[in-house]
């Protein structure tokens, strides 16, 4: 399965539903520990290279693209959830996977070993296609869907009331500035 294949799933029933607590992280809190986690499951998922950003196949995300990776991190702007505040959220592929169910399943237990609650999103027998989310009490979200063709990886933020997350057009206009 290519990543169209992933991505329409995923835009069927998004991988990972609102959160729903709010904290004061920053924007720039917000985008560097969503590049956290996500160098995390890459890691875990013991599949180095391949992935990208599911809007831009050009952007990857890997310790040998720094620009690319700079660049996925900036374009990524809070979405509105509980209110005023936002979150942001970011799904890589990857389609060079030589086995996705077993890097599906060194994430999961990855991720449970680091105690976040893992559940189901869709049943599934042992092997066929995993598709899992994982969830903190503060709101934050990850999630992972792997099919014979690839993988597809979502981190999302806890949602945040900060200024800089709330009123992100003007933080960046005047981050900008000379």
């Amino acid at each position: 399965m290519g990543a169209a294949g992933l991505i329409g799933c995923a835009r069927e029933a998004p991988i990972v539903s609102r959160g729903s607590r709010t904290t004061v992280m920053t924007l720039d809190e917000q985008r560097s520990w969503v590049a956290g986690q996500l160098d995390l499951a890459v890691r875990a998922s013991g599949v180095s290279d391949g992935w990208y950003d599911s809007f831009d196949e050009a952007l990857l995300w890997s310790a040998g693209s720094t620009a690319d990776r700079e660049r996925l991190l900036n374009s990524l702007l809070p979405r509105g959830c509980d209110g005023f505040a936002g979150r942001l959220s970011v799904t890589l592929i990857n389609n060079d996977a030589p086995d996705p169910f077993a890097a599906a399943g060194r994430v999961r237990a990855f991720w449970e070993s680091e105690g976040w609650k893992v559940t189901d999103i869709r049943s599934y027998s042992a092997g066929k296609e995993p598709y899992f989310r994982a969830d903190r009490e503060g709101g934050a979200e990850l999630a992972l869907e792997a099919a014979e063709g690839g993988i597809a990886l979502e981190v999302a933020s806890a949602c945040s009331a900060h200024n800089t997350v709330t009123s992100w057009e003007r933080y960046l206009d005047e981050s900008s500035e000379p």
